[in-house]
């Protein structure tokens, strides 16, 4: 039996030798590390499937069933593996992948850490099971030093913008287990400040520098922390779903990991894509579960990034209060005067001119019920307030700040519509100034370059309302167009028989050349307006 089960063990160390000297040999590892100190290796993961002396190397966790290394070993058809031996013949296979991944010490083909995974047919049964999970000292100990000296001239005595290469490696460094045992909580997100600071001029670099810090905080919620105290499970699609262990399963967790838990939640909601809201939330929301006090109090006020004076307001006319963990302004009218909606603007307009989440909603607490009259928008609380606001002219000006404001950022949604009534922010407030005056049509073509036409389609209803208030004429025709270009699904609107006037007609091809559309764009137009272009050949 032990001769069996070394010969199986030489077999996939065979296999796995072969497959790390075939990434040597394709990869230039060493002009790879050269882009930063920080990066100690290239690959840290394999994996392999034994079958009947058949040995499949892979080099990655995609599923793919193509192997990098294929070996034919030693078969046994008399005798199958069995779960139990598998398990026997383990501590020995770990043993010699250890010393074959120690082999590579002074090669950076591989990272100071290293994982395999093993899969074993039993019968017409799989079993998997992680076989290697190692560390090179060697490694480590040269990685820390390079990441103590990045800290101290690039960021505690930085004033230089940083690479985001750098950021990515030293995001999950710092809270990597594995290289600081005990996670210096505080000196992390100071570091993680500091890094956004460094790098808050450049926009787009910005971004991605904040990108590399939430997917390193994530990955370290999802994959080191919660599963101590969570059983998860990994849908084929959709998020992990999270169970809480009982008691004696768990220890108390620590409050400054708890912290970090927190915190991971708040830099997801404010600089990831809205859609990520829930994944913040829901860490923020087991770390109360867990015991954190702090995140408790995030969820009753807000994360911190704004202060009591921004969050809040109260006089005779209003109270204002907004929560940007869950994206909402609570908006409770005790007048319903312009004065109090002015004051509700400016509460808005200042705190999203301070970085308040993008997507938003916005809960009026009014006796007055007013909506816009265009049909198929949602009746929402968040419209009640602009169309509120809509009746008081004076803060026309307001809402035109507001809607500059909302529209600066792309893909972004109020949070109490959805489906065929998704809108996105600025909607409501720019169709009632276009609705209510001429002078409001270019802010209006400036919020529909913005619109995500493949979802969202209120701008459909719109349209039909725009015409009837204003009509087809010279000075509506450039609206009428844009609206179109941006229309979807929308059968043709019985109204626009108008451009077939002369002097209509004439205005519509002279704008569509101005604006110098693709073939298809033109036949886009034409279907909208008569299922067909043969009207609109220019």
């Amino acid at each position: 039996m032990e001769n069996r089960f070394e010969t199986i063990v030489n077999d996939i160390m065979t296999a796995t030798s072969q497959l790390l000297q075939k990434i040597n040999a394709s990869k230039d590892a060493v002009s790879i590390i050269k882009r930063t100190t920080l990066q100690a290796g290239v690959h840290d993961y394999a994996r392999f499937f034994y079958y009947k002396g058949q040995v499949h190397c892979f080099m990655d966790n995609d599923g793919s069933d193509r192997p990098d290394v294929k070996y034919e070993g030693t078969d046994f058809p008399d005798a199958p593996l069995t779960k139990e031996e598998i398990d026997q013949l383990l501590p020995l296979l770990q043993k010699k992948l250890t010393a074959l991944y120690l082999s590579y010490d002074d090669n950076p083909i591989l990272d100071f850490q290293f994982e395999i995974d093993g899969k074993f047919r039993i019968d017409d049964k799989f079993y998997q099971l992680p076989v290697l999970r190692a560390t090179s000292e060697v490694k480590k100990t040269k990685l820390r030093q390079a990441i103590d000296q990045y800290l101290t001239q690039k960021i505690r005595e930085g004033q230089y913008p940083t690479k985001e290469l750098e950021t990515f490696f030293l995001a999950k460094h710092l809270i990597n287990p594995a290289l600081y045992p005990e996670t210096d909580v505080p000196g992390v997100i100071a570091i993680f400040e500091k890094i956004r600071t460094l790098n808050k001029h450049k926009k787009e670099s910005q971004q991605q520098h904040q990108h590399h810090i939430t997917y390193a905080l994530r990955r370290w919620a999802e994959d080191i922390f919660l599963p101590v105290f969570y059983n998860i499970h990994k849908p084929a699609w959709g998020l992990p779903e999270f169970a809480l262990k009982e008691n004696h399963e768990r220890s108390a967790p620590p409050d400054n990991l708890l912290d970090l838990l927190v915190y991971a939640g708040v830099s997801i909601i404010r600089f990831e894509p809205n859609y990520s809201r829930s994944t913040g939330v829901g860490f923020i929301e087991k770390a109360k579960e867990l015991g954190s006090a702090t995140a408790a109090q995030v969820l009753k006020k807000g994360s911190g990034t704004f202060s009591d004076a921004d969050i809040q307001y109260k006089d005779a006319d209003v109270t204002c209060t907004a929560n940007d963990v869950f994206a909402t302004f609570e908006i409770n009218f005790k007048n319903e005067t312009e004065t109090a909606y002015g004051k509700a603007l400016d509460f808005i307009c200042h705190l999203l001119e301070k970085g308040f989440p993008p997507s938003y909603q916005i809960k009026c607490k009014s006796k007055a019920k007013n909506l816009l009259p265009i049909k198929g928008l949602g009746k929402s609380a968040t419209q009640r307030f602009f169309a509120n606001a809509l009746q008081y002219p004076a803060l026309f000006p307001q809402l035109e700040k507001y809607v500059q404001l909302a529209i600066r950022h792309e893909f972004e949604w109020y949070e109490d519509v959805e489906a065929e009534q998704c809108a996105r922010p600025g909607t409501y407030a720019v169709f009632g100034l276009a609705l209510a005056d001429a002078r409001y049509f270019p802010l209006l073509q400036q919020y529909l370059d913005t619109v995500d036409d493949e979802h969202q389609s209120v701008q459909n209803h719109f349209l039909v309302q725009f015409i009837q208030q204003h009509g087809v004429n010279a000075g509506t025709i450039p609206t009428i167009v844009e609206v179109l270009r941006c229309a979807q699904d929308i059968k043709p609107i019985k109204e626009l028989k108008a451009l077939e006037a002369p002097e209509n007609m004439e205005q519509l091809k002279s704008y569509v050349r101005s604006l110098e559309l693709e073939s298809y764009e033109i036949d886009h137009l034409s279907w909208f307006i008569w299922k067909g272009k043969k009207k609109l050949e220019l």
